[in-house]
């Protein structure tokens, strides 16, 4: 099981001794300096790219009704109606990834695109389910492997109306219908699934910040920013002028949550949808379709602000724990670190029934991790709220004066932190891995796409990832970039980019690969230099007599 009761921090703190100095030059990497089979892939998630958010069918999810009925909450008060109009573009896009020499695709299945009313009794959407045959069926035309995430936080709003959503064991049954239909419909060819995409995220800004739908904030705004760490690289913490201080709904009247254990109540919930869903797939699906399930996790690193301080090193671990822990050792182990079984009150923190606990153990086939960014973390002593920040009794510290926190040796130490903690871990994918820019409207596109900072960010994170399989035996077998394009960012709306091809969100949704797609085909194809064009405004045209037939639409 590992050491994971102790604090020996010897394998989570050394940060004088980075894996792969900072300075270096990694330009040079080439892929065939991975193992054989290793794959590379690029990331997107149905919200944040399709569009379409009410085309063929589809039903609303929180997003929608998040983003349009609330527009002061999104940084610049957009949303994801249009976004990259990937529902319409994406057999361009996946052809531009095939020319890049990727050879998987990682996207998200939008439930409400499926089942507009949440369930199956309320009606299946055919057209949902024809566009992603469509999808998975070009990416496999193009030589290239779809990784399919069932949930991307974008739950149909419904449900969220109907029984408070994730808060309700009820979601449950409601994922469960979902997903079989999913596996039915796709698992013929899909032979890569994860079942959640960050439930840390979905569970902490939308129950803890309040940042993210339902928006069910209990923690005060002016302690956001030094008790949670914000989400990826390139964001900032909302100033608290724009977080909620009460709960801000219809519906307050009927809620009946408490804001001192809902993220727990939503956490163990998600918990409960992997684990069923994985079972499903076992029990009916895997031994013909011959597929794998797994989870995907994010964590940043946390380093001890005083490496000598004892408290700060058990902080450091408590960090880690709170975050990495809380999802990924139930579905090792069946049951929460101890960590969490000591700091958080027992009456908020409900532990798994035996029959839960025995579906939740050993329910993955692999392991995703999203790893962005690192923080420095000290202990606090006083913590003055309650909940899922106070519990963890850490503070957090920006690493550096940027508040980028981009540490590439933080993979390392992290990958070497999951090895030597968690001793049965399955193989281990880097499923998310970037950094954002800044928009900046001054910018043209060609100006837009000098992007050294991410050349360098993804090739610094590469050869620290490399240095982990080859000095330390991790068992990592991808790496997905973060993200294929630029795209609808969430809470920041269309303020960052983290794209390594720039979309023109002006002039008509128009493609333009960035420096570090460049460096990408030069990277995948080897020493050869692969030049790349702007990808085309127009509707998708096959260039290839195997790529499916364009799909039927009606008016």
């Amino acid at each position: 099981m590992g050491d994971q009761g102790g604090n020996n921090l010897a394998i989570v703190s050394p940060r004088e001794q980075p894996a792969v100095p900072i300075e270096q030059d990694n330009s040079n990497l080439r892929r065939f300096d991975f193992p054989e089979g290793f794959i590379f892939g690029s990331g997107t998630s149905a919200y944040q790219v399709e569009g379409a958010y009410a085309t063929d069918g589809k039903g609303l999810s929180i997003w929608d009704d998040f983003t349009m009925r609330t527009p002061n909450r999104i940084t610049d008060g957009s949303n994801g109606v249009l976004a990259c109009d990937m529902y319409n573009r994406y057999k361009e896009d996946i052809r531009a990834m095939k020319a890049m020499g990727f050879d998987a695709y990682r996207f998200s299945i939008s439930w409400p695109r499926i089942l507009p009313g949440g369930r199956t009794s309320v009606g299946i959407n055919r057209k949902g389910i024809e566009y992603y045959n469509d999808v998975i069926d070009t990416v496999i035309a193009h030589g290239m492997m779809p990784f399919v995430t069932l949930f991307h936080w974008d739950l149909p709003d419904i449900l969220q109306k109907e029984y408070h959503g994730l808060l309700s064991r009820k979601v449950v049954d409601d994922f469960k219908e979902f997903v079989e239909i999913c596996f039915w419909e796709f698992g013929d060819r899909v032979k890569f699934w994860t079942t959640l995409n960050e439930p840390w995220t979905v569970t902490t800004f939308g129950y803890v910040d309040g940042t993210f739908p339902p928006s069910k904030a209990s923690l005060p705004p002016e302690a956001a920013a030094t008790k949670l760490p914000a989400h990826r690289t390139g964001q900032s913490r909302k100033s608290p002028a724009s977080i909620p201080k009460t709960r801000p709904y219809s519906d307050v009247k009927y809620d009946m949550s408490h804001p001192a254990k809902d993220a727990y109540t939503v956490a163990r919930n998600l918990l409960l949808c992997h684990a069923t869903t994985v079972n499903i797939y076992r029990t009916k699906f895997q031994g013909f379709q011959k597929g794998q399930i797994g989870i995907v996790l994010n964590s940043h690193w946390a380093v001890p602000l005083d490496k000598d301080s004892p408290d700060d090193v058990a902080a450091a671990r408590r960090a880690v724990d709170f975050m990495l822990g809380w999802f990924l050792y139930p579905v090792l182990y069946g049951r929460y670190p101890q960590n969490m079984i000591d700091f958080v009150p027992p009456e908020n923190l409900a532990p798994f029934s035996p029959g839960e606990s025995e579906m939740l153990k050993g329910s993955i086939d692999f392991l995703g991790i999203n790893y962005y960014m690192t923080y420095y973390v000290t202990t606090d002593t006083t913590p003055d709220i309650v909940g899922y920040a106070g519990d963890m009794r850490c503070k957090v510290i920006n690493i550096d004066e940027s508040g980028l926190n981009i540490a590439p040796w933080g993979i390392y130490q992290q990958l070497a932190y999951i090895k030597n903690t968690y001793t049965t871990i399955p193989p281990i994918i880097i499923s998310e891995n970037g950094v954002a820019d800044k928009d900046d409207p001054k910018k043209t596109a060609k100006q837009a796409c000098v992007d050294p900072t991410r050349v360098k960010y993804h090739q610094d994170h590469l050869a620290n990832i490399l240095k982990a399989i080859n000095e330390i035996n991790v068992d990592v077998r991808g790496y997905f970039v973060w993200s294929w394009c630029d795209n609808f960012e969430w809470a920041e709306g269309y303020t960052l980019r983290f794209g390594i091809n720039y979309v023109d969100f002006m002039h008509n949704q128009t493609r333009y690969p960035k420096d570090s797609a460049k460096w990408f085909a030069k990277f995948l194809m080897g020493e050869k230099e692969k030049t790349l064009g702007p990808v085309s405004n127009k509707r998708p045209i096959e260039d290839s007599g195997n790529v499916p037939e364009k799909r039927s639409r009606t008016t």
